[in-house]
Parts: structure tokens; C-alpha cells; sequence
């Protein structure tokens, strides 16, 4: 059992995703699902302007769904694909795809979910338009693997844009749950900084001029790459 990589394999954390355990972002800045999408959906704009045939955007640890089932609702794609290493998460996001009939009858967006590594992204080069990564980054355990494999899959002029914690969030869980080896310090990466973020998405591949990070305090930040 490996923390970082496999707590959001367990089917009572899939269940409890979308029923509790999400609405405490809030008291880190999160802005709410709902307008992080509208935040995610107008940067991918002029992505997707370049790609009006294929117009691909994938969800990365999409986990129950909650942002792909938005973007597809948009109907602004061509393709949206939910990607998530966990099996729950995924099963809990095609029940939840399953009962929502506006996502059974989409006429210009094809859904689909796919389990995959961020490490280890089955797919081309140059074939993403926009990729999403909603409270993700922290869960990876390969950071700079996953940095470049993202900037590998997107297009030239693709976007990339992400949400993740500074580390003063989870200051509180760390003191009470075991210190430096307890099990959140366990479970999630730690980002100190911005700047150490933006180093990562550089190091991955991104140019320096087109990597812009902020944070809506108190700790959620906000990612967003060009390639």
C-alpha cells in the first residue's frame, strides 16, 4: 500500500468524494466546482479555437466525475475524456454519468473514461487540446514524470490548467495525525511554494513565459501552461 498513490483507490473514499469530502476545499481558496470550471473552460478557449475538427480536452484524476461532467455538458468539445489510476473513482463517475440523462444524450461531445498512470499517458504526442487537473497534483506520486508527460501529450498552443494546495493546508492535518510520518504526509505532495510549481511545470517542458501560477488564499493555487 502505497499512500500517495492508492488512497483514492478505496471505494469508501470514492463514495464519500462528492458527499462531504470535496466541500472542505473551500477553507483552502478553492473557488467551487462550478466556476473553477468556467475559470478551466475560458482559458481552453483559444486551444480549442486552433482545433475546430478535434477539439479534445482530458480531465486528468477526474476522480467521481465532477469536472468532466461539466465540460462535456458544455458541449464545447469534441471529445472529453475523464482519466483516474482508481477503478472507484472511475466506477462512482459512471454512475453518476449513468443517472444524468443530458450525459447519455450528448449531440456534439463524445464521454469517455479511461483508467491510466499521469506517469504514463497512453497517448500521442501533440494530440490534447486542453488538459484539466482539479485538486490533483498533490496525489502524484512522479511529479516531474507527470509534468513532462503532459506537456508531451498537449499540442502546440495546447493548455494546461490545474488546481493543488500549498502545504499550510495540510499543516493541520500533519500535526494531528503523526507529525513528519503520519498519514497525510504520507499521502500527499507538499508544495512549499508557487515558485516551486512553476519550476516543476518548466522543468516538464514548459517555457518560463508561459507558465503562470496564483494563489486565492489562503492555499489553493491556481496553474495555467501554454505549450
Amino acid at each position: 500500500y502505497v499512500p500517495m498513490r492508492d488512497l483514492f483507490t478505496s471505494p469508501a473514499v470514492s463514495y464519500a468524494y462528492e458527499r462531504g469530502w470535496r466541500d472542505n476545499f473551500r477553507t483552502a481558496g478553492f473557488p467551487g466546482e462550478d466556476e473553477e470550471a468556467r475559470m478551466a473552460m475560458e482559458y481552453f478557449a483559444p486551444s480549442m479555437s486552433r482545433s475546430v475538427d478535434t477539439r479534445v480536452l482530458v480531465d486528468m484524476s477526474c476522480a467521481t466525475g465532477l469536472f468532466t461532467r461539466r465540460f462535456a455538458k458544455s458541449e464545447n468539445y469534441k471529445r472529453v475524456l475523464g482519466c483516474d489510476y482508481s477503478d472507484s473513482m472511475l466506477t462512482e463517475a459512471r454512475r453518476r454519468i449513468q443517472a444524468d440523462s443530458s450525459l447519455t444524450n450528448l449531440k456534439a461531445t463524445k464521454l469517455d473514461l479511461v483508467r491510466l498512470d499521469v506517469g504514463k499517458i497512453p497517448m500521442q504526442d501533440d494530440s490534447v487540446d486542453s488538459l484539466h487537473a482539479g485538486a490533483a497534483m498533490h496525489c502524484w506520486p512522479d511529479l516531474p514524470t507527470a509534468a513532462s508527460e503532459i506537456y508531451r501529450v498537449l499540442k502546440p498552443g495546447g493548455r494546461y490548467f490545474a488546481t493543488t494546495f500549498l502545504s499550510s493546508y495540510f499543516g493541520m492535518l500533519q500535526s494531528s495525525d503523526g507529525g513528519a510520518t503520519g498519514p497525510s504526509r504520507q499521502a500527499f505532495q507538499y508544495f512549499k511554494s508557487t515558485d516551486e510549481l512553476r519550476d516543476l511545470m518548466i522543468s516538464g517542458g514548459f517555457s518560463p513565459d508561459k507558465v503562470n501560477v496564483e494563489v486565492l488564499q489562503p492555499a489553493c493555487v491556481v496553474i495555467r501552461c501554454e505549450k
